[in-house]
């Protein structure tokens, strides 16, 4: 019994070999091909670089809405009756929109690697000019109050716009156009039009001379901000200064100078119309009281 069962099973693998010598016979030889180290390398890149380009197309769209919004956060501002509430809606509008124009101008950085726009078609000069726009934004910012300087706040918000249009027309009419051009319906041409001609114009995979232009005449210019984001902290920095030494002679105790009684009244609803907080915005008369106290707070004939 067990030769016969040992017998079936030598069957059993013959045959299967034999299949698949037969399946390798019939099916036609095809060229193998193994990925390397640098196929790795190179296709991982240019997925990174891809990714990074057409995710900067949403961030600074949410940036410049952001910053084109300002008056309807402060409407829903004026809506607030409890100060924390308003504090919070506030700084969390600060904090996000400050943060997308941030991140825009730190990701885009990435076209001004010096092999980036060898293995990819970046749109120059669309780019690198938006990644300058950011960062001229940014030092704005930096020196001026944006949310105080009316001037300022335009100033930024022009900046702003100008860098997600560069950024958006860059990455659609230039970087797209060979997803563009390779599913054109039959009998269409593929070498004309505007996205054939965008692509060929701007792309810096088929103009090397503009795209080394471009980046370094941009690069120049961000070396610039880059000095004058530096000289604001050691310019219009603010540290204490030293505090004189206090003389010990005197250890008599100072008594607690007398305070008066008397009570400062709230501003009634015909005194405190508005305060401005923030800037170009209006306070609701509740808020515009509670300042009112926090102000009298410092007067040393307020009792709390």
């Amino acid at each position: 019994m067990k030769s016969n069962g040992t017998l079936v099973n030598i069957r059993s693998v013959f045959y299967a070999l034999a299949g698949i010598a037969i399946f390798l016979l019939v099916v036609p030889t095809r060229s193998s091909f193994a990925f390397t180290q640098s196929d790795l390398v190179s296709g991982g890149s240019v997925w990174l670089e891809t990714t990074i380009a057409v995710a900067l197309v949403f961030v600074t769209a949410m940036a410049f809405s952001l910053q084109i919004a300002r008056g309807y956060f402060i409407r829903v501002l004026n809506k607030f009756t409890l100060r924390l509430g308003a504090d919070i809606w506030w700084l969390a509008y600060i904090l996000i929109r400050d943060a997308l124009i941030f991140m825009s101008f730190v990701m885009g950085l990435l076209v001004f690697f010096p092999g980036t726009f060898l293995d990819y078609p970046m749109a120059v000069p669309f780019m690198p000019l938006s990644i300058v726009f950011f960062g001229l934004a940014l030092v704005t910012k930096l020196y001026v109050d944006a949310d105080d300087n009316r001037q300022a706040f335009r100033l930024v918000t022009i900046l702003v716009f100008m860098g997600t249009l560069l950024w958006i027309s860059g990455t659609i009419f230039v970087t797209e156009t060979p997803l563009v051009l390779s599913s054109l319906p039959p009998g269409v041409s593929a070498t004309g039009g505007i996205w054939y001609t965008m692509y060929m114009t701007f792309s810096s995979t088929n103009n090397l001379g503009l795209a080394m232009a471009s980046f370094q005449a941009c690069f120049a210019i961000l070396g610039v901000i880059a000095v004058f984001g530096f000289a604001h902290p050691l310019l219009h920095s603010r540290l204490p200064f030293k505090k004189k030494g206090i003389s010990t002679t005197a250890t008599q105790p100072i008594s607690n100078p007398a305070i008066p009684t008397a009570r400062i009244s709230r501003p009634t609803s015909e005194t405190a119309d508005h305060v401005s907080l923030p800037a170009f915005g209006r306070v609701p008369v509740s808020r515009a009281a509670d300042l009112s106290t926090e102000n009298a707070r410092g007067n040393p004939n307020y009792i709390a």
